[in-house]
C-alpha cells in the first residue's frame, strides 16, 4: 500500500521540478530576448541618431564630432562607413547635417523649404542636398547646392535657399521626386580651424521653414 502511495507524490515532485525548470528556462529566455532587443535598438539608435558623446546639436541640425578622425567612437565608424559620400576630419572641416525641419518634421522632396539666416561666419562654408540614402538628387539643372562663392544673398542681405521641386527665384536647389531628404553644411576657415563661433562660442547655422507641402 505504501509503494502504491508513493508513486503519485514521486510524480507531483518531477512535475513541480519540471515545472520550476521550465519557469526558469522561460524568464531566462524572456531576459535574454529583452536584453538582445534593448541592445539593438540603442545600437541602432545611436548609429543613425547619435548621442551626446558624440554629437553636438544646434536646432534641426547635427554634428558628428568625431567623423574622420582616428580616435572616433565605434558608433561613429559604422555611420560613415555606411555612407557613399566622402567625409573630412571633423578637426578641419565643421559638418552639420539636417534630416528635419525646425519644427521637427521629417524633410520630405514633398514639401518646399527655405532655408534662411545670417551669413555664416567662416571663410568657406557649403550647403548640399541628397535624398535618404546620402546620394545627389538627379535634376536638369545639374544643380546640387551652393557655396560661400556662387550663393546670391537677399534683398535684405541675409542667406536664403530654397529647396523644391519646382523652380523658384533666387536660390533654388532642385530635389525632384527623392523623398526623404537630407542637408549637409560644412564649413572651414582658411587656418584650417573648423569652428564657426560666434559670440559666446554659439554656431552660426541657418533655419529650416518648412513652407508649404503638396
Amino acid at each position: 500500500m505504501a509503494a502504491a502511495i508513493s508513486i503519485p507524490d514521486s510524480l507531483a515532485r518531477i512535475r513541480r521540478a519540471m515545472q520550476s525548470t521550465l519557469g526558469l528556462i522561460t524568464k531566462v529566455v524572456a531576459f535574454l530576448v529583452i536584453a538582445l532587443t534593448v541592445g539593438l535598438g540603442t545600437s541602432w539608435y545611436v548609429v543613425n541618431q547619435g548621442a551626446a558623446f558624440n554629437t553636438e546639436r544646434v536646432g534641426p541640425w547635427v554634428k558628428w564630432s568625431l567623423t574622420g578622425r582616428l580616435d572616433a567612437d565605434p558608433y561613429s565608424l559604422i555611420r560613415h562607413d555606411q555612407e557613399t559620400m566622402l567625409v573630412f576630419n571633423s578637426q578641419f572641416v565643421s559638418r552639420y547635417e539636417a534630416t528635419f525641419d525646425d519644427e521637427g518634421r521629417r524633410l520630405h522632396s514633398a514639401c518646399h523649404y527655405a532655408i534662411e539666416g545670417g551669413w555664416p561666419n567662416s571663410d568657406w562654408w557649403t550647403i548640399t542636398v541628397y535624398d535618404g540614402d546620402g546620394r545627389l538628387i538627379p535634376n536638369p539643372a545639374n544643380r546640387h547646392g551652393f557655396n560661400s562663392a556662387t550663393i546670391v544673398p537677399s534683398t535684405d542681405g541675409r542667406m536664403r535657399i530654397d529647396l523644391a521641386r519646382d523652380a523658384r527665384p533666387g536660390n533654388w536647389i532642385p530635389t525632384s521626386r527623392a523623398g526623404r531628404l537630407s542637408v549637409i553644411i560644412e564649413y572651414q576657415n582658411r587656418t584650417g580651424d573648423a569652428g564657426i563661433s560666434l559670440g559666446a562660442n554659439a554656431p552660426v547655422l541657418p533655419g529650416i521653414k518648412r513652407i508649404a507641402c503638396r
